[in-house]
């Protein structure tokens, strides 16, 4: 049998901050009760940037801390310890304001009665967190871009995200990046009072309070819109972008980015930090020259082709190329295709809601989730006159 004070594999070796002596005495009798090792102890508040080095000397791997005393002082010990160990904050009363600061300053768990039960929940969470971080589950990032605009990009990055949902993606975000026609916003009929402009300027003190505030729900989605104002430039740079992505992946099972463009993904660096880029076309003549010109665009930006996913659609072969010649064209072969439904898809556009899951392109975005798995690079194929031609400037 396991020792008490080893909870799933983890031996706990806490050190206790606490001026109060009735509170430090009875939270004592508690990890002694627990067998846990005899926790390293401050009778008062340590000066600010000495905490983290007295942890890493005593080589404890959790705080006990008196958050009521001197509440400042606790503040700013909390903020030093966080990033380091978990922080449990301890307070004779379940003060709700209180328990609010110390958990956005980083707090981890909160205990008011230092019972055996209460004391022992917290080391059987902690160390399921511990065990979790061990092997983290990071969300998927799609970015969807059109390889010509207008080839139906913004409708499949809706339509894919509320598919990841249904098929028990939790939760699920879905990012517009293209602040120049907001597509996703006017297609689920959103009126939303932030934008990603507000989330690069809030970005310093961002935390999941103020980021659920950024961000309006919809079809049990998570939406970040586009600025409303089209003159305005939100420059995302690569590092930021790089940010949000991790900021991103630790909060939500799978992300969705709506970006404009080719360019836009590779220069803002949301190509290289998604997942999977799905890049959007048609089969007629014009998207596919645009589409290749965007190919090379995504190659000189040092892209990763193992990472892209290739979306015909609207796909029509009596009004244009065949699947094959699209191969071809592109020496990529197309990784999906998307019925067209225009009727469907219009009316579903003037009622703010997606379409119908029984539907030609509902039935597509479905088998299209279900495709959506690491795969083999995509299959080349030797230039040939449609080649050349769709290479012409």
């Amino acid at each position: 049998m396991q020792p008490p004070n080893r909870t799933r594999s983890v031996v706990w070796k806490p050190l206790v901050v606490c001026p109060q002596p009735d509170f430090q005495r009875r939270l004592h009798a508690v990890l002694t009760e627990l067998a846990v090792e005899q926790p390293c102890t401050l009778t008062e508040y340590p000066r600010s940037g000495t905490i983290a080095a007295l942890v890493a000397r005593h080589a404890c791997n959790i705080c006990f801390l008196d958050a009521a005393t001197d509440s400042e002082d606790a503040q700013l010990l909390i903020s030093e310890l966080a990033p380091v160990v978990p922080v449990v904050a301890l307070h004779p009363r379940n003060d709700a304001d209180l328990i609010l600061r110390c958990l956005r300053r980083g707090a981890c768990e909160f205990v008011a009665d230092p019972t055996a039960d209460a004391v022992r929940g917290v080391f059987e969470r902690l160390a399921r967190t511990h065990l979790d971080a061990a092997h983290p589950a990071q969300g998927a990032v799609y970015c969807v871009v059109p390889g010509k605009p207008g080839c139906g990009a913004s409708t499949l990055a809706a339509h894919l995200a509320i598919q990841l949902r249904s098929d028990g993606a939790n939760p699920v975000l879905l990012v517009d990046g293209d602040q120049l026609t907001a597509s996703i916003a006017f297609m689920l009929k959103l009126k939303p009072e932030f934008h990603l402009e507000d989330v690069l300027r809030d970005w310093a003190r961002m935390d999941d309070d103020l980021w659920s505030r950024l961000t309006v729900p919809a079809f049990g989605l998570d939406v970040l819109a586009a600025p409303e104002d089209p003159t305005m430039r939100t420059a995302v740079s690569r590092q930021f972008a790089g940010e949000l992505c991790a900021f991103w992946r630790e909060r939500y099972a799978a992300v969705v980015l709506d970006l404009p463009d080719v360019r836009a993904a590779v220069d803002c660096g949301f190509a290289a930090q998604a997942d999977i880029v799905l890049l959007v076309t048609t089969n007629e003549l014009a998207a596919l020259q645009a589409t290749g010109r965007g190919l090379r665009c995504l190659d000189a930006g040092g892209g990763d082709r193992a990472k892209l996913r290739l979306i015909l659609n609207r796909y029509t072969p009596a009004t244009g190329l065949k699947r094959e010649d699209v191969k071809t064209a592109l020496a990529l072969q197309p990784f999906a295709i998307l019925c067209n439904d225009y009727e469907v898809i219009q009316a579903a556009l003037l009622d703010g809601k997606p379409v119908p899951p029984g539907s030609r392109f509902g039935a597509s975005v479905q088998a299209l989730c279900r495709q959506l798995s690491p795969t083999s690079a995509p299959e080349k194929q030797n230039a040939s006159w449609l080649t050349s031609l769709l290479r012409r400037k």
